[in-house]
């Protein structure tokens, strides 16, 4: 009876450590996004699946032709993983290179706004954001975008189907580089070069754009959306050096949002937010 009772106990005990080990790997890692810094995902763990799970990202307002970001803006991301499989988990992170070398986050994870999510915060090495339990496969949150520099995204995806091991899972993997607008091929004057300023800012229908320019030349300043598509001109014409003050009025019908407009000058250009309400 002792024997048997011995053996029951250790039985016993085996389940709850597989159970707990379980529990424990549901609730998501650190350091599993495919980043340079990572250098694996939960392929370390899950295998055995037999489609890769579907990755995609959005976000609002919407990144730029090129997936541009503007500094300092705060964006709604999306980051969903699709399939076949009953559940899914993920890994994120958005760091500053695409080496293992001095990486750390590019911009700052504000808010988690799905369930079972989770961030694992550190401010010397990358922060991954995580599933905390396994869920539908849809993740959002709030990022403020950095001043500067380029902002590589990684985005690991698990699907797993529940059977209380790590077989039959599958993980997919993307990435995606995210370029500040100022860096897109356009040579940047400082606003103190020019002192541009827009008024009023919200705007409804018009505004007034002041500016001072120190050289003569071919003056265009024209309104874009976030996704980078063109708008409306507000101006073109060849102005002198000096103060100048200009009334711009804005489509009719114009949506509501955030806009850039792009003030150029002898083919030299910098950009200013509009809201538009």
């Amino acid at each position: 009876m002792e024997n048997k009772f011995t053996l029951f106990t250790l039985i016993g005990l085996g389940v709850i450590v597989v159970s707990a080990f379980t529990i424990v790997k549901s609730s998501g890692e650190e350091w599993r996004s495919n980043s340079p810094w990572d250098g694996s995902t939960c392929s370390a763990c899950h295998s055995g699946g037999s489609t890769i799970p579907t990755l995609s990202i959005t976000a609002v307002p919407a990144f730029g032709a090129g997936n541009t970001y503007t500094a300092n803006t705060t964006y709604t991301i999306t980051a969903t993983v699709a399939g076949s499989y009953t559940a899914y988990g993920f890994n994120l992170e958005i760091i500053n290179t695409n080496a293992a070398a001095g990486a750390k986050n590019a911009g700052t994870f504000n808010t988690m706004l799905s369930p079972n999510t989770q961030i694992y915060a550190h401010t010397t090495d990358p922060s991954t954001l995580s599933h905390s339990a396994p869920s539908n496969g849809i993740y959002s949150f709030v990022w403020t975008a950095p001043d500067s520099g380029k902002a590589y995204l990684y985005f690991a995806g698990l699907g797993v189907n529940l059977d209380g091991t790590d077989g039959g899972d599958k993980v997919g993997t993307t990435s995606m580089i995210l370029t500040p607008v100022s860096s897109a091929g356009i040579e940047t004057y400082l606003n103190n070069d020019i002192n541009l300023t827009v008024f009023p800012n919200p705007a409804t229908d018009n505004v007034y754009l002041t500016y001072t320019l120190k050289e003569v030349g071919s003056v265009s300043i024209k309104l874009y959306n976030l996704n980078g598509d063109f708008v409306c001109s507000l101006l073109h014409k060849t102005q002198n050096i000096g103060l100048q003050n200009i009334n711009a009025y804005l489509p009719v019908g114009l949506s509501k949002g955030l806009y850039l407009i792009k003030f150029t000058i002898n083919d030299r250009q910098t950009t200013q937010k509009l809201m538009v309400y």
